[in-house]
């Protein structure tokens, strides 16, 4: 299974062992023992999020929960003690899973797997992608408007992004072209960050204007913006 896991354990032992039996299971795994370790991690692409809940540095469900809203992954909570309380606290705060320690590699593994595939279900009731109205961006304000009316605020490198996409042949630019272009103004950019920035792109549309963002994957190539759009 081609999943990305950001493994954030107290215990760099058991941080290690996880790590290296989900790797063998064929997933994409980092592991970090702070979060302040596993924040240097994000600017590549995360599935998944396995995070103890009470961590040296901050709490694990805080940063899951930011994590989320930024890239859209699951979010397992480790716990230390077997606490009905604490566990129904976690998964009210948007924890999808709950494990309690000590972790079994094979209960983790099965758990990922599992929250992963209902997350990439398609819903019953999807977002529409396009609209007759268009999408405008807003390049003075940093700002981009969806269809519906409704607002979010961009960053620089995200504003870079739409407007090399509005730019070019059929709104389709390839990873290499993106890449350079978001590397002029953060130099060492990487295909895996512009991974990184467009999920959260996504992630951060459907949340503020509950629309999705009709940016999608050009197999192949790139990326291509596949709906109407506006400059202001």
């Amino acid at each position: 299974m081609d999943l990305s896991v950001l493994v954030v354990m107290n215990n760099r032992s058991v941080c290690e062992q996880l790590a290296d039996h989900l790797g063998r299971a064929g997933m994409r795994v980092r592991g970090a023992t702070s979060l302040v370790h596993a924040e240097a991690l994000v600017d590549e692409p995360v599935g998944m999020l396995v995070v103890d809940a009470q961590m040296p540095d901050g709490d694990g469900l805080d940063f899951g929960q930011r994590l989320h809203s930024y890239l859209g992954c699951g979010v397992i909570m480790c716990m230390d003690r077997d606490d009905k309380a604490l566990r129904i606290a976690l998964l009210r705060g948007g924890a999808n899973a709950c494990l309690v320690a000590p972790i079994d590699p094979d209960e983790l593994e099965a758990t990922l797997i599992s929250v992963y595939r209902c997350l990439q279900a398609p819903s019953p009731n999807p977002l529409p992608m396009q609209v007759p109205s268009p999408w405008l961006l807003d390049s003075r304000q940093l700002v981009l408007r969806a269809p519906n009316g409704r607002s979010v605020v961009i960053t620089s490198l995200e504003h870079c992004l739409l407007r090399t996409l509005f730019s070019g042949v059929d709104r389709r630019v390839g990873r290499s072209v993106l890449v350079a272009r978001l590397a002029e103004a953060a130099p060492g950019y990487t295909e895996a960050r512009l991974e990184a920035l467009v999920s959260r792109l996504r992630a951060k549309v459907v949340r503020k204007c509950g629309l999705r963002l009709p940016l999608v994957s050009s197999y192949g190539h790139g990326y291509r913006f596949d709906g109407y759009f506006s400059l202001l």
